[in-house]
């Protein structure tokens, strides 16, 4: 019998119980993270991700990335777990709602809820 992950099966379960009505979307998988933008204080701090390899559905709901802005304490430790899963090349899984563009670009991003480390 296989043993599951106990904190995997709880932030899942956080995850979709914070999630609520949303228009919720994952990122079709677990995949490394190809680039992560950030910008001064003009954009309220906002950070981007972008994926390498994701799968065509899920680049048909987010196309250009995935936001959040770190200005609370909560975003910016969803901040610094994307900045340490891209520095230790560690797979993750995001969780976004697909009807909250990010307004600093023209390109369609959606909006960060959650990331699960693989």
């Amino acid at each position: 019998m296989k043993t599951m992950n106990i904190s995997a099966v709880v932030a899942g379960m956080l995850a979709f119980l914070s999630l609520g009505a949303q228009a919720t979307v994952t990122s079709g998988g677990y995949y490394k993270i190809d680039k992560l933008y950030t910008w001064a204080d003009y954009t309220d701090n906002v950070f981007l991700i972008t994926l390498e390899s994701q799968s065509a559905s899920a680049q048909e709901n987010c196309p250009f990335g995935y936001w959040l802005d770190k200005s609370s304490t909560t975003n910016g430790n969803v901040f610094s777990a994307a900045l340490a899963a891209y520095h230790a090349n560690t797979k993750v899984l995001i969780y976004a709602d697909e009807t909250a563009d990010w307004s600093g670009l023209r390109s369609k991003e959606c909006k960060i809820k959650s990331i699960i480390s693989e």
